[in-house]
């Protein structure tokens, strides 16, 4: 028991997601895992093993791997598959026809999903530094009322 919890640290840092992250200033971005990250500094490890610091106001994005196709399949299924089911609730048709038209739409619905998941499979902004005002532009609102 000891050693299952010792060992669950070592095998969760594996699954650290890679990151590429764009600095503003240069417009560089850096491809790696993140180390350290402070209020002041991100650290990142990059594939040939070199430590890149980098502070954080330099930072103009951090973007991840997309997540799986299986999530937008499921979706697809169970919206499709759905939406057929409540149709042919109300119809009157026998339970086989039922049972293969929502298998069959769920399967075209996991399909669907998958390949909308699939076009949308590139990186997810994890973080993205907010748009500064250009300087000496400011917008203000003033509002009186009176009765």
């Amino acid at each position: 028991m000891i050693v299952l919890a010792l060992a669950a640290p070592a095998a969760a840092q594996d699954t650290f997601k890679q990151v590429w992250v764009t600095q503003s200033s240069s417009g560089e971005v850096v491809h790696g895992r993140i180390v350290d990250l402070s209020p002041e500094s991100l650290t990142i490890l990059t594939a040939d093993n070199r430590r890149v610091d980098m502070p954080l106001d330099r930072v103009l994005r951090i973007e991840a791997h997309g997540d799986s196709l299986k999530n937008g399949a499921a979706i697809g299924a169970v919206v499709l598959g759905g939406i057929v089911a409540l149709a042919c609730g109300g119809s009157a048709g026998t339970a086989g026809q039922c049972v293969t038209a929502v298998a069959l739409d769920a399967g075209m619905g996991a399909l669907i999903g998958a390949g909308l998941d699939a076009l949308n499979g590139g990186r997810s902004t994890l973080y993205s530094r907010p748009a500064a005002a250009p300087a000496g532009a400011t917008a203000s609102l003033k509002l009186k009322l009176k009765f």
